[in-house]
């Protein structure tokens, strides 16, 4: 008989003695500084990622702000769109569109939305979903108090704000902005993420699990954009304006001369947030203030039918998220098609300008609708890379290694994930063409359901390249699978957003799988781009997978 030999084990460093004993002693401060190192860490792919997209394309309209206004004629037709209510209920309080900072302010009305987004996801995910999942016990069971730990997550997503503060004012002062207004716009949009990563944050405290902290979360700034719509209406006072943080970026002008409220405003916010985080922080692990985590479900938890069932839950939990999003803003859209187009028709600058780059026939509801997804377009392409993002973390955080140890192939695993992804794609498209033909109905725009579901389709394809691209990357360069992923999506869209107005040779706006897009319903849908699409997303996804089968796993 064999026998069994074991590896010795080494003994934990002891007290330092007169005997000579030695002892590397770290003090709370350095364990602390450790943690916000490795939360900075976390935060670090996602922050670049939307830091960078959210920049570049707000820096495209300063960079091209000349070239789409070049005749006072021009300038003129565009302030007319100040005080239209379908206009800013969208896209916030317009002030002086004649100049370059007011154009670029109106802009941050619908970017300020997705900045919110982020801030939200990122304050749940850093606290509550690295809770479920167990990764906070062994760093609670240290030197750092629960208040300590809690700090250290908070002191890093602060971090990654100001990074974007800086972003902002570096760049815009830089594409020919006023420097004052630029570093203003970046410490607002800073706070205004800050304030949703802490009401994330705060929100980890009080429920029990990541996805009721999302939904609680999302209703808050469901209700805030219902503020702005009220706000804009043509009828509402201008301190309504003021009951809103999506309301205040209008208020960053420099004709305003409301810096200093805006930014006591969103200090404050940040600073009441600031407050109930600590103040919530000192509670069970696992539990929340309105209950514990075996006081969640309403009934028994159901049963996991295999590895199939363990992806859809997994891709579900991104597709509620990205659901809600994508069908509160189709549907905003719907019930504005009519008065958009209405609109844009007595504005033959915007006309002209959505012509050139890709936007057509949007002073029809038709247009308006094939230029709401293209934004769907976009998001769908997010999730996508959010999806492969998602199987990488799979990876590097080893939870894969419970599947694969037991009769399930790598292949299987990994085919059965980019499925359930592509399916999540599908079903998120439906329900946006579902979600803007209702829109549209109710206020009796000419959209019939047929022509969203059209629309729908249309994009489908952009999104399976994005998740066939992130799988080609999770094979071959595993650890940089999110940013890379999120980079080439990001990419893409500024060069079909930006580069007809920079004009841009033809064959490089060709390279943006944006550009291939027919503008459905206002055209005819062009199914070669698509096949084509589809066929390079489905090698890329194939490469991928031959790579990921033959390597090995890597950790993060």
């Amino acid at each position: 008989m064999s026998a069994i030999t074991t590896r010795p084990t080494a003994s934990p460093p002891v007290a330092a003695t007169g005997g000579g004993a030695e002892r590397t002693t770290r003090s709370p401060l350095s364990v602390w500084l450790r943690l916000y190192r490795h939360h900075l860490r976390l935060l670090r792919g996602g922050a670049i990622a939307w830091i960078s997209g959210l920049t570049l394309v707000s820096v495209g309209v300063v960079a091209t702000y000349e070239d789409r206004y070049s005749t006072p004629e021009e300038l003129a037709l565009f302030a007319e769109m100040e005080g239209i209510p379908a206009f800013e209920a969208m896209l916030g309080r317009f002030v002086q569109l004649t100049t370059v900072e007011g154009a670029t302010l109106s802009r941050w009305g619908m970017f300020s939305i997705l900045a919110a987004v982020w801030g939200m996801l990122a304050g749940a995910r850093l606290l509550r979903r690295a809770e479920e999942r167990g990764h906070l016990e062994k760093l609670r069971a240290g030197v750092v108090s629960p208040r300590g730990l809690t700090l250290s997550a908070v002191a890093a997503l602060l971090t990654t704000h100001a990074a974007f503060a800086v972003a902002i004012g570096v760049s815009h002062t830089l594409a020919g902005m006023d420097t004052a207004t630029s570093w203003a716009l970046g410490g607002a949009m800073a706070l205004l993420t800050a304030s949703f990563a802490l009401a994330g944050a705060v929100a980890s405290q009080l429920v029990a699990s990541y996805r009721r902290a999302v939904g609680l979360v999302g209703s808050v700034l469901g209700v805030l954009l219902g503020l702005r719509l009220l706000a804009a209406a043509s009828a509402t006072p201008e301190w309504v304006w003021w009951t809103t943080p999506f309301g205040w970026v209008g208020f960053l002008h420099p004709v305003d001369e409301a810096w200093g409220t805006v930014f006591a405003a969103l200090s404050a916010l940040v600073l009441i947030l600031f407050v109930a985080v600590l103040a919530l922080a000192q509670r069970d692990l696992t539990a929340g203030w309105f209950g514990g985590a075996t006081d969640e479900p309403a009934r028994p938890p159901r049963p996991m039918g295999g590895h199939t069932s363990l992806a859809v839950r997994l891709t579900a939990a991104g597709a509620r998220t990205w659901g809600a999003i994508i069908g509160i803003v189709t549907l905003a859209f719907g019930l504005l098609a009519r008065d958009f187009s209405e609109a844009v028709a007595d504005l033959p600058t915007m006309v002209e300008m959505g012509n050139q780059i890709g936007w057509y026939d949007i002073d029809t509801p038709e247009g308006i609708v094939a230029f709401t997804f293209t934004i769907v377009a976009l998001l769908l392409a997010v999730f996508a890379a959010g999806q492969a993002a998602a199987i990488r973390e799979e990876e590097a955080s080893w939870r894969i290694e419970h599947l694969l140890v037991r009769p399930l192939g790598r292949v299987r695993w990994l085919v059965t994930r980019i499925v359930t992804a592509a399916v999540g794609v599908v079903l998120l498209a439906l329900l946006a063409a579902a979600a803007v033909a209702l829109g549209a109905a109710i206020v009796g725009a000419p959209i019939e359901l047929v022509d969203a579901l059209a629309a729908a389709v249309n994009v489908i394809p952009v999104a399976w390249l994005a998740l066939g691209i992130g799988i080609a990357v999770l094979g071959l360069l595993p650890r940089v699978t999110a940013p890379v992923t999120y980079g080439i999506v990001l990419a893409a869209y500024l060069l079909d957003f930006v580069g007809g107005l920079l004009e841009l040779p033809e064959w490089v706006l060709e390279l943006s799988p944006f550009r291939q897009l027919a503008a459905v319903p206002a055209q005819s849908m062009e199914v070669l781009p698509l096949v084509v699409m589809l066929g390079v997303g489905l090698v890329a996804a194939s490469i991928g997978t031959v790579v990921f089968r033959r390597r090995d796993l890597q950790e993060a």
